[in-house]
């Protein structure tokens, strides 16, 4: 299935609206560390709030947060490969260098010296290894739960899939479908949201669309089969943890299939200054469950870096 890139804007426009917004401006951020050109969305003023999407995702991710999110410059950065950004294949060996520079390389080619970042899964990770290398770059930090590849997670039956190269290869042949989608937020933990009816249609139309109109499921299906086959030796570890002094809250899903509250506490217990919130009936994309609870967390607690200024 080749990318469509209108009909994917086109299915992007409908979920912005679905919130009453859309997008003020679109920025082309061309990352020095890799060269590659990746698309930055941007709605909303205050001060700079950079939003880290995992995989396989885009920024569009966080639409039904952002309704409910007010007083910020929010900016939606699809990561390579993702969304409508160029690709650059994340290995083993230069994962390190490219999380260490990613969030100071978007904020250089958008003119900004710091913002505070919230980030999910991998873009947790690299928004993890950024701030233990550069934690003047941020102000503080939002972790919705789990971030990719830290001390004691698990992976969902479907990432253990995606390791085997001939999986990713039916998985590019096989339409994408509603169903399938649907079983795989279940594996990581939104079951009570899917049968309570929480997980917003335009959500699951524009993820849809992703997955039919752009070269993200190719694109992070490699990213992911690498990560996994090598998972230990780029997983974070407590003693890059420790580094890291941004003020960090985890607002963490109860149901989050990755790691449950264990995992999350020694996370706590070893990045200084972190917090945590366990989110009940909320799985690995928590803001999906309680996008205005979501909200109202994050800026609550991005506020307070304002008062003590």
């Amino acid at each position: 299935m080749s990318a469509d890139p209108a009909a994917y804007r086109a299915a992007e426009a409908a979920f912005w609206a679905s919130i009453g917004q859309e997008p003020t401006t679109e920025h082309q951020v061309r990352l020095p560390t890799t060269g590659t050109a990746v698309r930055v969305q941007e709605v909303g003023e205050g001060p700079p709030v950079l939003f880290l999407n995992g995989g396989p995702n885009t920024g569009s991710t966080w639409l039904p947060m952002l309704e409910h999110l007010h007083g910020w410059r929010c900016l939606l950065v699809d990561r390579p490969g993702t969304g409508l950004s160029a690709p650059y294949p994340v290995t083993a060996s230069n994962l390190p260098r490219i999380g260490a520079s990613f969030v100071p390389d978007v904020l250089d080619g958008l003119g900004l010296a710091r913002a505070h970042v919230v980030a999910s899964s991998f873009g947790g990770h690299l928004a993890l290894r950024s701030a233990a290398a550069h934690p003047d770059r941020f102000d503080r930090m939002v972790q919705m739960a789990a971030p990719a590849m830290i001390p004691g997670d698990q992976l969902p039956p479907f990432l253990r899939l995606m390791a085997r190269s001939w999986v990713r290869r039916i998985m590019g042949v096989l339409p994408p479908n509603e169903p399938a989608n649907r079983a795989i937020l279940r594996q990581i933990g939104h079951g009570r949201s899917l049968d309570a009816g929480r997980i917003p249609p335009a959500f699951t139309d524009w993820y849809l669309a992703m997955q039919r109109h752009t070269d993200t499921m190719r694109n992070d299906g490699e990213m992911i089969g690498s990560a996994i086959s090598s998972i230990e030796s780029i997983r974070l570890t407590d003693a890059l943890l420790a580094q890291v002094h941004v003020p960090t809250l985890f607002w963490w899903g109860a149901d989050d299939t990755f790691g449950g509250e264990a995992v999350a506490r020694h996370l706590v217990e070893v990045l200084p200054g972190a917090t945590l919130t366990m989110v009940p009936d909320a799985g690995h994309l928590p803001w999906l469950d309680d996008p205005a609870a979501a909200a109202t967390a994050t800026s609550t607690f991005l506020q307070a870096a304002m008062a003590r200024r």
